[in-house]
């Protein structure tokens, strides 16, 4: 009877050892199949609340169009806008108070913040001196400047040059697919002309006929060309072209341009026909993953073959933080 009772106890003890095995075999199995089947969060945000979270009013002022008017920014960008010389759609004259906003983007910092490319069509950059979006209103409806009438722009520059062109928007606001202007442009020498807020003795003037964008640039004519992609790439667990932007700035010449994503290498590329071989060059990435969290990154690079893909590690920072750094641009 007693080894009845202790077979039965070892056969109740190896049948206990083998029902553990197999629990820790479904257990090991089940949270390895769990692991095989994990999936990242999906990647968040949209950088487009970065730009909406910094974008400034443009300057404005209001005046009766039947009076002489200057409107001048806090840049010392001035417009003149004669007595009379702004038109309804039909061609009629304007009567009563109508409102001037003019923004100016003057360095590379301002171009990024708010979005603004300097490339121009067919993949050839600019090295811009200053981008201005000028409008002239009455209520909702945007006026015209009269034919006849010249309204005039100035834009200091102490370093103006005589080989500068004046592009436009060509009818495409926002586009900034950017056309040789059909207005003329001149440098000027204003032997230290008033501004009303500043003597500025040089710059550029120009006149226009309606509300539009323009750019004073020159149109970059390099010795020797890189025309190889130039593509940056992102950590791809956190960021792509949904969620970030990045600019490349050529720290010799006043110029910005982005990088698109490329979906399939998931890499920020672009080429150009004119990006200047062996120059130097900063990369940004602005990023935000959703909720206030933006993400800034840089990095420095001598434009050649060595450099044709480029690493940036975005950081955590807050607005303040990016717009300081961009104002070192």
């Amino acid at each position: 009877m007693a080894k009845i009772m202790k077979g039965n106890l070892q056969l109740n003890i190896k049948t206990y050892i083998i029902g553990l095995m197999l629990v820790g075999i479904v257990i090991c199995f089940s949270s390895c199949q769990d692991k095989d089947e994990f999936t990242p969060d999906p990647i968040s945000g949209d950088v487009n609340e970065f730009y909406a979270d910094v974008q400034g009013s443009h300057e404005w002022d209001s005046f009766d169009a039947a009076t002489d008017h200057i409107f001048i920014t806090d840049s010392n960008t001035s417009v003149h806008i004669p007595a009379n010389s702004l038109v309804y759609d039909d061609g009629s004259d304007a009567v009563g108070e109508i409102s001037v906003s003019l923004k100016d983007y003057l360095n590379m910092g301002e171009l990024i913040v708010h979005n603004v490319t300097a490339m121009m069509c067919s993949n050839r950059i600019l090295s811009s001196e200053g981008v201005l979006f000028v409008s002239f209103a009455q209520g909702n409806e945007v006026l015209s400047v009269k034919p006849e009438s010249l309204v005039t722009i100035r834009v200091p520059e102490p370093n103006a040059s005589v080989d500068a062109i004046l592009y436009d928007d060509g009818g495409e606001p926002i586009v900034f697919d950017w056309q040789v202007s059909g207005q003329t442009m001149s440098l000027e020498s204003w032997d230290f002309y008033w501004d009303g807020k500043d003597w500025i003795d040089s710059g550029y003037e120009f006149y226009i006929t309606g509300s539009g964008w323009y750019n004073i640039a020159l149109e970059l004519d390099p010795g020797v060309s890189f025309n190889q992609p130039i593509c940056v790439s992102l950590p791809r667990e956190l960021f792509d072209g949904t969620n970030s932007d990045v600019f490349l700035i050529l720290d010799d010449y006043d110029t910005v341009v982005p990088l698109e994503m490329n979906s399939e290498k998931m890499l920020f590329c672009a080429s150009f026909s004119n990006l200047p071989q062996d120059s130097d060059a900063s990369i940004v990435s602005i990023s935000s993953l959703g909720e206030g969290n933006y993400q800034f990154g840089t990095s420095h690079a001598i434009i050649n073959m060595d450099n044709s893909e480029l690493v940036v590690v975005p950081e955590p920072q807050t607005k303040e933080q990016i717009l300081d750094f961009l104002g070192m641009f």
